[in-house]
């Protein structure tokens, strides 16, 4: 008893009000016939979805209570809130779908309504909606996913320009022909000057 009282007040309403919603799942929730004979429990349709999450957070709860701590990459608070949302929508549609609903239908919901208000204040004691957003750096945001979505590609930026080529080495003067006359017979161009001879 000291462990289920060291809970906080939400787990103690999610754990009271899945016990009970469990419970529920087994009298009849609809009733087909004017003296009860043909009655149906909820372990139909989504009924059975409904009862399995239900399952699922009465044993996680328990495992709370006995000490045991699971590792998971989000936070408690995270899961219960998940867990009853969606028993609370399954617990709805089992309702609105089922035709010739009883008191436990009802009484089902009220009980999964219950669930919620209690993972709802379990989100708040600790610390609000953006805290347990903040606890998950690993899971991607939902506007970081849109805007990387919807962003258009940036254009490669412009390659690198090719290094300047290297400068043509200065071509050697080249040597004179050898014609056997005189240097000085010969110009610069080495042509020879026959004109001043």
């Amino acid at each position: 008893m000291e462990r289920f009282t060291a809970l906080g007040r939400g787990t103690q309403i999610m754990l009271i009000g899945g016990v009970l919603l469990l419970i529920s799942t087994f009298f009849a929730w609809q009733d087909f016939g004017d003296i009860g004979l043909l009655t149906r429990n909820a372990w139909h349709g989504l009924g059975v979805l409904m009862g399995l999450l239900t399952i699922v957070l009465v044993a996680w709860l328990g495992l709370r209570i006995a000490g045991i701590d699971i590792k998971l990459p989000v936070s408690g608070a995270m899961i219960g809130a998940a867990l009853a949302a969606l028993i609370l929508v399954f617990a709805l549609l089992t309702n609105l779908t089922d035709d010739y609903s009883t008191i436990w239908s009802y009484i089902g919901v009220v009980l999964a309504a219950l669930i919620a208000f209690g993972a709802w204040l379990e989100v708040q004691a600790a610390g609000g909606i953006e805290k347990l957003k903040a606890e998950m750096p690993s899971m991607p945001s939902s506007s970081s996913d849109t805007t990387a979505a919807t962003a258009p590609p940036t254009a490669p930026s412009p390659p690198a320009p090719p290094p300047p080529a290297p400068a043509p080495a200065a071509p050697e003067a080249a040597s004179p022909p050898d014609t056997g006359a005189p240097a000085e017979a010969t110009g610069e161009s080495g042509e020879s000057t026959d004109r001043e001879a």
